[in-house]
């Protein structure tokens, strides 16, 4: 028993981070890609780029 869950925390540790990890990404990339799909659909993507 005691191998099966020291395997156990081996595993699942990381597989926890990994998914909080990609949680973390989607939230904080949900919002820039909706910035910039509004910035392109109102034409306001001209007034952000240098140049533009």
């Amino acid at each position: 028993m005691q191998k099966q869950s020291s395997w156990n925390k081996m595993v699942h540790a990381p597989f926890k981070k990994v998914v909080a990890f990609d949680l973390l990404c989607i939230l904080m990339g949900v919002p820039i890609g909706a910035g910039i799909a509004t910035a392109f659909l109102t034409g306001d993507i001209y007034k952000i780029l240098p140049g533009g």
